[in-house]
């Protein structure tokens, strides 16, 4: 059978973007998963438990992870990330994105999610002290992923795994990969719970300009009337327009709303591990 996508047109890919991508920003970026503590210039974020910290990286992963043949347009599919999509959103509307400045925060967290770095980590079982490289996208994939599955769900994380470590010289029999896979994630989870305070205040930032493009788009023409309003070109369901509306009248939040949850952090923090 055929795959048919939801999203067929550029139309139903802009609203899907701005109805997902602000309503998973709007669950990151509150007091449900943590407290935010300092004054500015030197805030940092506590997470209410170990179970929110959890939760933070699955709605992070879901930010950075991309759709397999999300999207079919011009009878090209494509496989679109929510951030992805966004500098894609970005590109299309230019002045828009930049009237306020919604492109530099979501071009300066895509560059923090590709860059590289070295992790290392000594895994007792096998007696050895593991080092290779990462990007943070890979980091917060491996944080992500153990949290939601147990090995016996984690095969494809494992041949990951398996593949750094022979790309970088190191040799594991099958039944050791797991003892490896063990040691690393707790490196892993250090470093993410550092990169937190950063990474909350990057998608806070986001948050807000996205928050700031929808207010304005709204203005432009207020009615709660989605036979009123102005749609993106090329919509292919009124359950888009439907969407839309949702979007322009009920995701409009108030500055302080996104603003108090959105650390000025510490310049420490935004520093290497």
């Amino acid at each position: 059978m055929t795959k048919v996508p939801v999203i067929r047109s550029e139309g139903d890919l802009e609203v899907v973007l701005l109805h997902e991508a602000h309503g998973l920003l709007a669950d990151i970026i509150g007091p449900d998963l943590y407290t935010v503590g300092g004054t500015p210039p030197e805030q940092s974020v506590l997470f209410h438990t170990h179970s929110s910290f959890n939760l933070f990286l699955i709605l992070l992963l879901e930010f950075i992870a991309e759709g397999q043949q999300s999207t079919l347009i011009d009878e090209k599919y494509q496989n679109l990330s929510l951030l992805k999509g966004l500098v894609w959103f970005c590109a299309k509307h230019e002045n828009e994105a930049n009237e306020n400045d919604l492109v530099g925060a979501i071009l300066g967290f895509e560059s923090w999610v590709k860059k590289e770095v070295p992790i290392k980590f000594w895994c007792p079982e096998v007696d050895t002290e593991i080092e290779f490289v990462l990007s943070n996208e890979q980091l917060i994939s491996f944080g992500a992923n153990t949290t939601k599955h147990h090995l016996f769900r984690l095969s494809a994380l494992l041949g990951k795994l398996e593949s750094k470590c022979n790309n970088a010289g190191y040799s594991f029999l099958p039944q050791q990969l797991s003892a490896v896979l063990s040691s690393m994630i707790e490196e892993v989870n250090s470093r993410l719970q550092y990169h937190s305070s950063n990474i909350i205040e990057m998608l806070g930032t986001i948050f807000l300009r996205l928050n700031a493009l929808i207010i304005g788009r709204f203005e432009e023409n207020p009615t709660n009337r989605v036979s009123e309003m102005v749609f993106p070109e090329g919509l292919t369901s009124d359950i888009f327009k439907d969407m839309y509306g949702s979007v322009l009248v009920f995701k409009r939040y108030e500055n302080t709303r996104i603003s108090n949850y959105t650390p000025t952090t510490t310049r420490f923090l935004k520093m290497r591990y």
